[in-house]
Formats: C-alpha cells, sequence, structure tokens
C-alpha cells in the first residue's frame, strides 16, 4: 500500500485538490464512478488508451483526511471481485501489483511495474534507515 500510495502521490509532493485548493487526501489515484456519492475533485490525469498516453480530465474521490483514504481503498480492494486475486497475493507485492493492473485499477500498461520498482526503493530506503539507526559497531573499536 505504500508504495502504490508513493507512486499515485509522486512521495506525496501531488495529492489532488480542488479548485479552492483544498486537499483530497486521495492518497491512492481512485476515481470517482457513477456510484460514487461523496465529495470529488476534478483534475488533470494521464490515461492510456490503446497504449498511448492521452492527457484528460478525471473525477478523483475526496476524503476528509489521509485515514479517510485509506479506509476506502481497503473497502474498494476488499469488496470488489476484480481486486480477489490482489485479496490473494500475502505479502508478494509483484503480484499485488499485477493482480491491481490485471483488474483495471490503473490505464498505464507499466503501473504493475512501478509499484514493485517503489516497493524496492522504500526497502532499499527501510534498510537505510535501520543501518544508520543502529549507529556504528563498538565491536570494531573494542579491538583497537
Amino acid at each position: 500500500m505504500l508504495a502504490q500510495a508513493a507512486l499515485e502521490t509522486g512521495w506525496g509532493k501531488s495529492v489532488p485538490c480542488n479548485a479552492n485548493g483544498e486537499c483530497s487526501f486521495n492518497l491512492f489515484g481512485i476515481k470517482a464512478g457513477s456510484q460514487w456519492s461523496g465529495a470529488t475533485v476534478n483534475v488533470p490525469t494521464l490515461e492510456f488508451q490503446d497504449g498511448v498516453a492521452v492527457r484528460k480530465v478525471e473525477r478523483f474521490r475526496a476524503y476528509g483526511s489521509p485515514a479517510d483514504s485509506f479506509r476506502d481503498y481497503a473497502a474498494l480492494i476488499g469488496g470488489n471481485s476484480r481486486y480477489a486475486n490482489a485479496r490473494g497475493a500475502g505479502d508478494n507485492v509483484e503480484a499485488f501489483a499485477s493482480a491491481l493492473q490485471q483488474g483495471g485499477y490503473a490505464t498505464d500498461p507499466n503501473y504493475a511495474q512501478k509499484i514493485a520498482a517503489v516497493a524496492d526503493e522504500v526497502r532499499a530506503r527501510s534498510d537505510v534507515l535501520k543501518f544508520a539507526a543502529a549507529g556504528p559497531s563498538t565491536t570494531s573499536r573494542e579491538r583497537l
């Protein structure tokens, strides 16, 4: 989920906002389909049609908080049969992302690969942070 949110928002730098500049807190790029009755924002986006990138303005769901975005995302993935294979992917990021793409979550033909690449980056950053938090080893100093 973290990798997907990072991809969809450019690491938090680009969250859809309405014309007044109010943030939608839509961290997962969830569009507002015809069944959506909540708040929305219209924003420019890049969609792929027949493999060709096309700029469009689309309606996206808007939330009152990031927590609302996470809850709605979980409900969408958990309650929609299109994403059944994603739910069964466990902690396999590549399988999860591929199942999202196959379920029609995004039009980008490289969506799954992009999520997997961001997940690799998250893992790498996490490893660096763990290493930095551990601090220098005293074992080598004690030998001097």
